[in-house]
């Protein structure tokens, strides 16, 4: 059985993309695209890893990382956050994010990200 992908992402065409993409690779995957279902979906799910965008409808994704980390049952979760900031600002963002990949990526460099991230967490 496939590694549990929780993919946050507002953007209803990045979210559909990225969870076909994700299943595709093998993992199992479960889509959200409203910030507020991120906690539900997370003690439901019990993800492996979470792709998460950083720019969300009613919260900024590094506020529910560091929160995810945090906590007690999901401080272990990798957390892959996506942003379109360039590298200048993605050096400069405070969070507990294990990794932060800028838009748009490849497809072969997220995976990749991902793979790291499921070896060390």
């Amino acid at each position: 059985m496939g590694k549990k992908i929780l993919v946050v992402e507002d953007d209803k065409l990045s979210l559909a993309a990225l969870d076909n993409f994700l299943s595709y690779e093998n993992f199992l995957t479960r889509a959200v695209a409203h910030a507020e279902e991120v906690e539900i979906a997370v003690e439901e799910f019990k993800p492996d890893l979470i792709v998460m965008d950083i720019r969300l409808d009613t919260a900024d994704g590094r506020t529910i990382c560091d929160k995810l980390k945090s906590g007690a049952g999901t401080s272990h979760i990798p957390i892959v956050l996506l942003t379109g900031l360039s590298y200048d600002e993605i050096a400069r963002l405070d969070c507990q994010a294990d990794a932060i990949i800028g838009k748009p990526f490849e497809s072969g460099s997220l995976l990749y990200t991902i793979n790291q991230c499921l070896k060390t967490g």
